[in-house]
């Protein structure tokens, strides 16, 4: 079949679309991606929304975007590192 290669911004770009898409998720603040023979290690850091339960989110997207990058890319995720940096608290409407 050949070798083929996926750059970095393609597992980049797919991670900060799934963010977006993530309730829990308010903003991506650093996003770091090697490729490695074995597969991709992915580290973020990221600002989650109070009120969401910040174990269950995160964990909840970290599966979700390891299954969706290796049926997109068809690359293994060695590792998904997703680290909650800061809590973004919606203003309440008046």
């Amino acid at each position: 079949m050949g070798r083929f290669t996926i750059s970095d911004l393609v597992f980049r770009q797919i991670v900060e679309y799934l963010a977006a898409q993530t309730p829990a998720i308010y903003k991506i603040l650093k996003t770091r991606v090697e490729n490695y023979g074995e597969g991709a290690k992915i580290y973020m850091e990221v600002t989650i929304v109070y009120g969401y339960n910040v174990m269950d989110g995160l964990k909840e997207f970290k599966e979700k975007a390891k299954k969706e990058i290796e049926k997109l890319t068809a690359m293994n995720v060695v590792e998904l590192d997703v680290v909650a940096k800061n809590i973004y608290v919606p203003e309440e409407e008046k």
